[in-house]
């Protein structure tokens, strides 16, 4: 099983955030990387440190793109030593959860991925962590470990939770539970999502509940 089946979940999560956030960002872009506005006084530092992570996450993009991986880590580890308090440290916890799953190196993709559901901020990312963290669980063969991990259905991300628990359920032994659970993400899926997968995991469990009555 793959931790990073797909980027949707990740994509609707940071679209949420965006829509609260993204003017924030913008700002902070210009800021930190015009030397235009190197006169300005800053009269809030949490304003100014905000700024200046969006341009270091912005380094961490730029890493990631060409695959520059000890950049990577070395621009997630200034994020989060340094900016901590700010919101880009959850966004960088999760990119460097994913360069260490990349690395096969669980133990530590799964730390960052703890780290990413204990801030205090961006419940979208939060939710995400925690995903992402079941997965990773039970593809080391944690399945009990996972559902606990996974623990009540997350708003906003509906189909994603209901497959992911049928993925579980599945591990456990329990096919009738994962059937329903397969049923449910495929009924609550957006029209926007490929669920081609997710139906041939229903499908190879029976098919819909109630169809073999």
């Amino acid at each position: 099983m793959e931790v990073y089946e797909s980027e949707q979940d990740q994509i609707e999560a940071i679209k949420k955030w965006w829509a609260k956030n993204g003017k924030a960002v913008i700002a902070g872009l210009l800021i930190g990387g015009s030397g235009l506005f190197a006169g300005i006084q800053w009269q809030n530092s949490s304003q100014a440190s905000r700024a200046q992570a969006s341009v270091e996450y912005q380094g961490l993009l730029m890493a990631m793109e060409v695959q520059d991986v000890q950049m990577a880590k070395d621009l997630g580890a200034k994020l989060l030593g340094e900016f901590a308090d700010t919101s880009y440290a959850t966004l960088a916890a999760l990119m460097m959860a994913k360069v260490y799953v990349e690395e096969g190196d669980m133990d530590a993709a799964g730390a960052y991925l703890r780290t990413a559901m204990n801030q205090d901020d961006m419940p979208e990312m939060k939710q995400l962590a925690r995903i992402r963290l079941a997965r990773l669980q039970l593809a080391q063969g944690n399945a009990d470990e996972a559902m606990a991990t996974l623990g009540k259905p997350i708003v906003g991300f509906d189909s994603v939770y209901h497959e992911l628990k049928g993925d579980i359920q599945l591990a456990q032994g329990s096919r009738e539970d994962a059937r329903a659970s397969y049923q449910r993400a495929l009924d609550e899926a957006s029209d926007r999502v490929d669920t081609s997968f997710l139906q041939m995991k229903l499908d190879d469990l029976g098919g819909r509940v109630g169809a073999d009555a």
